[in-house]
């Protein structure tokens, strides 16, 4: 008799279910790697969980503040008790479809901070924690580490010469490649020099970093009110006589307010070879918060040779009186920016000569970033590109309905509003605008066309 190779499957699969529900099953989550820097994609695979039932995954990051931020999806295991977190939707939870770091980036804090940040928080790790839980209870868990900096990675405090900032230097010795980093309009933050987590994040992908801060920071300014240039020019000199860098390759990265830095110290300053600007703005903004006690000098964001550069909102006939803002008022500033575009005038008189930098230049922006519009602000610097005629390579990377908040992946995206830390602007609420996945995706992109292009600009230089 002729043997029925179907039944014969069924049978001994239903021998297997049995033997499983007897025994209970070996159920694993399986994170691969167990071990890495931040900007590394996890592999989240889990098995040996009940055949076609729901099983509720849940991560949880622990940060160097005591915070924990949370989330969790539920996914339905296949015949034979294995899903894939990074191949499959779940039917439930704080993100839909399909989504490798859905966990990651849909996290929202359910611990606040119980302690203060350490000083070299950037050279420790954080860690995620991963529990797998049917309606037996918790079936399996695994725990992994991420890292901002790679093992042997090097921090150094930098006060010298009336400089302030944090220097990573990458392992091993001999002339590096380096970037010069530039914190936004919220001031240099707690830690005294921007996020630090991008110069040790450099640090671990082959470049010295210089993390500088230049207002809201002890002895420094505190606003962002008459910033003299010159500032920036001796801390390029002073990289330049390091013996990690010399005469290679030096470029300079900057986010929102240090974008527009970026564009303005790469028109400015010969010796930048490279300009990476993320959601920045191509035309000269206004000040931000107070001037220093006695300044009579007119008000600007920048300096140059003691003058005040004009900045978009001078003499603009587009601009009114913005009212206050109340308490817990969340405000979104780009619509505002937006008609200060339409003083051609204006724009035109406060435009970075972003023609005149000596490299190639990089633009990110998110088209609905509310905190300004950061996708018609880097089209300011794209066109003129053109018009004039620049013979380095130049590219916008424009991210549909991306926010402001596109950062170093991967990490928790659902905080939406920021509150202000500037001094005259403390608690104000800003919206970010964007959204978790689109912002997260924007970053992981953003990140690795900027590694990309920093390779080609040193390969172009030589």
């Amino acid at each position: 008799m002729a043997l029925d190779h179907g039944k014969c499957h069924r049978f001994l699969h239903d021998i297997f279910l049995a033997q499983y529900r007897e025994c209970g099953g070996a159920r694993v989550i399986k994170v691969e790697p167990s071990k890495a820097l931040m900007d590394v994609p996890l592999s989240i695979e889990l098995s040996g969980f009940p055949p076609n039932q729901p099983v509720t995954v849940a991560a949880t990051q622990i940060y160097q503040t005591g915070s924990r931020w949370g989330a969790q999806a539920t996914f339905l295991a296949d015949d034979e008790g294995h899903f894939n977190i990074g191949r499959q939707a779940p039917i439930s939870g704080d993100y839909e479809g399909v989504a490798a770091m859905g966990l990651i980036w849909s996290a929202k804090l359910v611990t606040p901070p119980s302690r203060a940040l350490p000083e070299d928080w950037a050279m420790h790790p954080s860690s995620i924690q991963f529990t797998a839980t049917t309606t037996q209870g918790n079936n399996a868990e695994v725990e992994v580490i991420r890292d901002k900096a790679a093992a042997g990675v090097i921090r150094r405090v930098i006060r010298t010469d009336g400089l302030a900032g944090t220097l990573f230097l990458p392992p091993g010795e001999g002339p590096r490649p380096a970037v010069l980093v530039l914190h936004g309009g919220n001031g240099a933050g707690p830690g005294g020099s921007g996020d630090e987590t991008q110069g040790a994040m450099l640090a671990s992908r082959g470049y010295a970093a210089f993390n500088i801060a230049y207002f809201a920071a002890p002895g420094l300014p505190r606003g962002l009110v008459n910033i003299p240039l010159e500032y920036f020019e001796k801390a390029i000199r002073w990289m330049r006589a390091q013996p990690w860098l010399g005469d290679g390759f030096l470029a300079v990265w900057g986010s929102s307010r240090g974008g527009e830095l970026a564009l303005l110290l790469g028109a400015t300053f010969p010796d930048i070879n490279a300009v990476s600007a993320w959601v920045p703005s191509g035309v000269i903004f206004w000040p931000l918060g107070l001037p220093e006690l006695g300044d009579t000098r007119y008000h600007a964001s920048w300096t140059l040779a003691g003058r005040p550069l004009p900045f978009l909102q001078e003499n603009n006939t587009m601009v009114e009186p913005i009212p206050p803002q109340g308490p817990g008022e969340v405000r979104a500033f780009a619509p505002i920016y937006l008609r200060h575009l339409g003083d051609a005038r204006a724009v035109e008189r406060a435009t970075i000569p972003v023609e005149n930098t000596r490299g190639p230049v990089l633009l990110v922006s998110g088209t609905d970033d509310q905190m300004w519009p950061s996708s018609a602000l880097a089209d300011v610097a794209m066109r003129r590109l053109t018009v004039k005629a620049f013979q380095y390579q130049h590219h916008h990377l424009k991210y549909e309905g991306a926010g402001h908040t596109i950062l170093l992946p991967y990490g928790p995206r659902t905080t939406r509003n920021i509150a202000m830390r500037v001094e005259g602007f403390e608690g104000q609420l800003c919206d970010q605008g964007g959204a978790p996945r689109l912002d997260a995706e924007a970053g992981a992109d953003a990140w690795h066309q900027m590694l990309q292009f920093f390779e080609k600009a040193q390969r172009d230089r030589k």
